[in-house]
């Protein structure tokens, strides 16, 4: 008769605390040596706590199952055994023990170093915050009555400072993502994620938890700060657990709402520009973020706890993951959830596959082969691990379905059919879009062709000028007197030859007719350069002006921009199409097409496409339209080839690839509203494509943009 494998023991250190929810007992098992927290239900609570009075199993289920509404059998018991050794709550004496803990640590590790080829998503804890946050005690007012009272003042008048003056803050976002602005845009967002961990932690100590650990978070390399507040799982309250969960959001929305009100007193300052940006990325981070269910975000926990569904996220991925294994393997699961908890699992495999493509399609999109690394190290970590794991764990199916192999084959088969089918058969007209940019189809730029101080103006801003007509004067005395004394020079040099022709000294005439001639060239050039001071109009139009009144007075260097004269009837919209997109604009010349200038205030209007230039190039001709200013144009940078393509420090600016120019007459209701320089979105209709033909099309754009940078 075999004996009985003797019954491991619990560790000493352990705590249990009780928790009631919705009448249901729960415990919570607080782990002091790795600070984690594990949730169980009454029945594990039982078996767990009785472990260590017992030597054999069979005693302990006997003493055990006159206490509980839902006995334990051996097999459920035996789970519960690996799942105290996997997370090292038992004193590990015995062999077998030893040796199932063992292979689990072999296991972990395994993930482990295939995680580590994930660059797309990297954990780096960094220190203890415990001993910082025993001094905050003073700053719990932060989370109490009074600061939420301020904070829904703050929320009223952000909303209305919003509502009646959104059309000036939407204008605003264009440049957010500015190569000028990107600075700002990463130090605000850090910030505000080291506040948004700070208020869990302070909220958690509100209550009596604790936080044993903080760091930082990169998900494709984009920075967010974490913390472990794990503790808050045995507040006896949910609702303090709540408060735990979305004291981050709370405190982000609230620096939002200042924010408003900031930027609505100094909107056009460097502070108010400040304040915009920490407005947009407090509301993207707090609702795209944190706030999302279907991930293990602040969202999460606080659905977890209003619906008291404990590891909701764990229930719903292994329902999922049952579906999948019953419709693959023909292997049904005994465990059955809820019907809410079966739906969010479903949710949540969906969620993480988009995301995970998404990811890794951002990650190939990176400069160099280094994009390319990344996307395959995620590769190997989303993919290889679960299909080692499916390998090692294929003997076990096979037990529990003989004809596994031929129905894994037929269900594969017919879901690979079906995918094929849907690439094909789904599909959509190709919506089609081209920036472009509000300008005059015929604009002077009146320039200073000679250095001189302003010493009179004649026109003023808006005002009408004719061709020819005096705009402005200026005055450089050194050139008066270099023009004085090229003038003396002549006169001298016409005496001479005077002399020298009538003495009849032919060789000295000779040489000071090539003198005379010489200085006759610096004398035309500085009276050309002091007519010049002079400034006409080159074209008939109206003046544009940049505070040109404050300039009277002022050096104004050879050069340098004055005034613009333009013609506001001749306003246009100029487009950059997608060279792959040309045949469609070509074929809709002379016809209405949609424009939308929604983040300048004008609305989606129709305008009526009037040309299309027959040859494409990659020089940027509107440096607003590319990222570098924030605009939708993907460009790279190299050194000038002319002055005219220099923008910034001699460098200039060209596309990936070329682009035709479309230009588009508009309404002419609309070109009394809009003005130089305003950015617009141009989109028509294609033709239909599958999704399989999108998918060759990424595919081809991408390998394309590799190609380019390797």
């Amino acid at each position: 008769m075999d004996t009985p494998a003797p019954l491991p023991r619990l560790r000493t250190d352990l705590t249990f605390v009780p928790v009631t929810e919705n009448g249901q007992s729960l415990y919570i098992i607080e782990d002091p040596v790795q600070n984690t927290y594990y949730r169980i239900g009454e029945e594990e609570y039982l078996f767990i706590s009785n472990l260590n009075r017992f030597s054999s199993l069979e005693p302990l289920l006997e003493h055990i199952t006159p206490l509980s509404a839902s006995p334990l059998d051996k097999e459920q018991a035996q789970t519960i055994l690996q799942w105290l050794t996997g997370r090292q709550l038992l004193q590990q004496k015995d062999a077998t023990i030893l040796a199932a803990d063992m292979e689990q640590k072999q296991n972990f590790q395994k993930r482990t170093n295939l995680n580590r080829l994930n660059l797309i998503s990297i954990k780096i804890p960094c220190f203890n915050p415990d001993r910082l946050l025993r001094h905050c005690k003073p700053l719990f007012w932060l989370t109490g009555k009074i600061f939420f009272t301020l904070w829904i003042c703050a929320g009223v008048m952000a909303a209305w400072v919003l509502f009646t003056r959104w059309s000036e803050f939407s204008a605003q976002t264009q440049g957010i993502l500015g190569m000028d602005n990107l600075l700002w845009v990463w130090c605000i967002w850090f910030g505000l994620k080291i506040i948004h961990e700070f208020f869990h932690s302070l909220v958690c100590y509100r209550y009596g938890g604790r936080v044993y650990e903080a760091g930082i978070l990169f998900i494709l390399f984009i920075p967010l700060t974490y913390v472990n507040a794990t503790s808050s799982w045995k507040f006896a309250s949910k609702w303090q657990r709540i408060h735990v969960a979305v004291a981050g959001m709370f405190i982000e929305i609230g620096i939002a709402f200042t924010a408003v009100l900031v930027w609505a007193g100094t909107p056009d300052s460097t502070t108010g520009m400040i304040a915009h940006n920490t407005v947009i990325i407090a509301g993207i981070s707090s609702l795209l973020f944190n706030a999302n269910p279907l991930m293990r975000f602040d969202g999460y926990y606080i659905l977890s706890d209003l619906l008291s569904i404990p590891n909701l996220y764990q229930r719903g991925m292994h329902s999922a993951n049952s579906r999948l294994k019953k419709f693959f393997l023909g292997i049904s699961s005994p465990i059955k959830e809820p019907l809410f908890v079966k739906g969010y699992g479903i949710a949540v495999f969906i969620w993480r596959v988009l995301v995970l493509f998404s990811l890794g399609y951002l990650a190939s999109q990176l400069a160099g082969g280094l994009g390319i690394f990344i996307t395959l190290g995620a590769l190997v970590a989303w993919v290889g691990m679960p299909l080692f794991f499916f390998i090692k764990r294929w003997p076990n199916y096979r037990e529990q379905n003989q004809h596994i192999g031929l129905h894994l084959l037929r269900r594969s088969t017919f879901c690979l059919l079906v995918a094929v089918a849907a690439l094909y058969l789904i599909g959509w007209k190709k919506h089609i879009e081209a920036p472009g940019i509000i300008e005059y189809r015929e604009q002077y730029s009146v320039k200073a062709v000679s250095p001189g101080f302003i010493t009179a103006i004649r026109i003023k801003d808006g005002e009408k000028v004719k061709k020819g007509q005096l705009l402005l004067r200026q005055e450089n005395k050194e050139l008066e007197h270099m023009h004085a004394q090229s003038r003396f020079l002549l006169k001298q040099l016409e005496l001479k030859m005077r002399l020298a022709h009538s003495t009849g000294k032919i060789a000295e005439l000779q040489s000071l007719k090539e003198k005379y001639q010489s200085q006759q060239e610096v004398f035309q050039k500085n009276d050309d350069d002091l007519r010049a001071l002079s400034v006409h109009a080159p074209g008939e139009g109206m003046v544009i002006s940049r505070q040109l009144k404050d300039k009277i007075g002022m050096f104004i260097p050879k050069g340098e921009e004055l005034l613009w004269i333009v013609t506001p009837q001749q306003k246009q919209l100029s487009a950059l199409a997608s060279q792959d997109d040309i045949d469609i604009f070509r074929s809709l010349v002379g016809k209405k097409v949609t424009i939308n200038m929604r983040a300048a205030g004008i609305g989606v209007f129709k305008a009526t496409l009037t040309q299309v230039d027959p040859t494409g190039t990659t020089r940027l001709a509107y440096p607003a339209l590319g990222a570098m200013h924030g605009g939708p144009l993907d460009v790279r940078q190299s050194v000038g080839k002319s002055k005219k393509d220099q923008f910034d420090y001699g460098y200039s600016y060209e596309l990936f690839t070329p682009r035709f120019t479309l230009g588009v007459a508009l309404p002419p209701d609309i070109k009394q509203k809009v003005m130089a320089g305003q950015q617009a979105i141009l989109s028509v209709q294609g033709n239909r494509i599958s999704l399989a033909e999108r998918l060759l099309q990424w595919a081809s754009n991408w390998q394309k943009a590799k190609d380019k940078l390797m």
